[in-house]
């Protein structure tokens, strides 16, 4: 399961996050990622330390593939919003492409301009096919995970009733109980996190397409009436509006937003969709995790009780006792990090004082936010696996020449998903985040 995380943009911080553990290197090749399974053919699996050797090569294998997909995604993002800003859109890798981008936002950045970009880290993973996995390899170790499991740790895959307490995650699902991301209801709510839709404070930070009447400084896409980069104004602006404006005003306000707000808080009531960094209760669709606990509730997600219906092996989300069984655990989560899914991201951005800028960042922000989250998911996975080597399965009993031929391949795969990760952390620089 992918937990939520909420990132707010400044210049220069993502690096200093993902970049310690990564290598520096260039894309990975198809044929490389086929290459990554060689070496393995003459595993014997049911000797415990070569199972998960096996298991080992698949999630680096997987992990190379989602890496080299996440580096073409930022070269593909970064062109098209150098080719709206009009700058160079011809380049074929994504650091160059990102290079291009960060120059220009660098720039504005100089000028005085403000970039801000909210993200809600929102992937979904398949908890059926992570719990076949997990068990797949668990039963070839032979490890008993309802006897080894930490206490209160073990969880079931459930597509029936469950007992206790029942947590979905997945985009716009139904959920009548606690939603850590985004909750989109009819009614009207007080919200702690982003607001997007109406929102009835009387002043407000952020975006709203009806303009500002009162008291806004900002980006104006309408008329602006007073001060454009200091200088008198009764038009349009390319710049930073002091005043009032008439439409798609991005900014402060001092008046309440009379169309649709979004990209900032709502000091008073929400209509739409509110994203907080914390659960809040939910009646309403929710985009990121339901929990909810009922008397023999229904459930399609992972189940902390006894589901009755159709159930995935029993899941250990805690420590696990048993010789193999976290090598199995951490294979298994790092092939489930590579098949996420982040189509759905919940991202804003805000730009003062340059509209073109503005525009451009705006029209791409959710293939920006895919890509990122994409990235955020794969730091981890891939930082752990290029830990291992040799050694760390000599450690569970004997891996023989077809073991150690396979956790070869396995290294060249894991070092070939950090360069390719380390190359997208440098192209996702061009406007970089740090935890909200």
């Amino acid at each position: 399961m992918m937990r939520m995380k909420v990132l707010k943009y400044v210049p220069g911080a993502l690096v200093t996050v993902l970049a310690a553990a990564m290598g520096i290197g260039g894309c990975s090749a198809a044929s490389d990622i086929q290459d990554a399974a060689k070496g393995c053919d003459g595993l014997d699996v049911t000797v415990a330390a070569q199972a998960t050797i096996k298991s080992f090569a698949t999630a680096a294998a997987d992990l190379q593939g989602r890496a080299a997909d996440v580096e073409a995604k930022f070269l593909a993002v970064c062109n098209l919003m150098n080719a709206d800003l009009g700058e160079d859109a011809t380049k074929t890798t994504a650091a160059e492409a990102c290079g291009v981008l960060k120059a220009r936002v660098d720039k504005a950045i100089v000028a005085g301009v403000t970039v801000n970009a909210q993200i809600v880290f929102n992937c979904t993973a398949d908890v059926s096919a992570h719990a076949s996995c997990e068990a797949d390899c668990q039963a070839k170790i032979k490890c008993d995970v309802m006897a080894s499991c930490e206490p209160g740790k073990l969880v079931v895959a459930c597509m029936g009733t469950c007992s206790a307490s029942c947590e979905v995650t997945k985009p716009d699902v139904m959920c009548m109980g606690s939603c850590q991301g985004s909750c989109t209801a009819s009614a009207a709510v007080a919200c702690s996190g982003t607001c997007e839709g109406s929102c009835t404070a009387p002043t407000w930070t952020g975006s709203c397409d009806a303009g500002c009447s009162a008291t806004f400084s900002g980006t104006c896409g309408g008329m602006c009436m007073g001060m454009c980069d200091g200088m008198n104004s009764t038009g349009t602006c390319n710049g930073k509006c002091v005043g009032t404006c008439s439409a798609n005003a991005t900014g402060s306000c001092s008046a309440q937003c009379m169309g649709m707000f979004k990209g900032g808080q709502c000091t008073g009531m929400c209509t739409g969709s509110c994203t907080a960094t914390a659960s809040a209760m939910c009646n309403g669709t929710c985009n990121g995790t339901c929990t909810f606990t009922q008397p023999m509730a229904m459930c399609q997600g992972d189940c902390h009780g006894t589901c009755t219906g159709t159930a995935q092996p029993p899941r250990c989300t805690g420590m696990l006792s048993c010789m193999g069984g976290a090598e199995c655990q951490a294979d298994c989560s790092a092939s489930a990090s590579a098949h996420v899914d982040c189509s759905k991201p919940q991202a804003t951005v805000t730009v003062v004082g340059d509209l073109k800028l503005q525009t451009a960042l705006e029209a791409h922000i959710n293939d920006w936010a895919v890509a990122f989250n994409m990235l955020l998911a794969l730091k981890d996975p891939v930082a752990q696996l290029a830990s291992k080597g040799v050694a760390t399965f000599q450690a569970l009993g004997d891996i023989g020449v077809s073991g150690a031929a396979c956790v070869a391949t396995a290294v060249s795969a894991t070092a070939k998903a950090s360069a390719s990760v380390n190359v997208s952390v440098s192209a996702s620089a061009s406007f970089s985040a740090n935890s909200m």
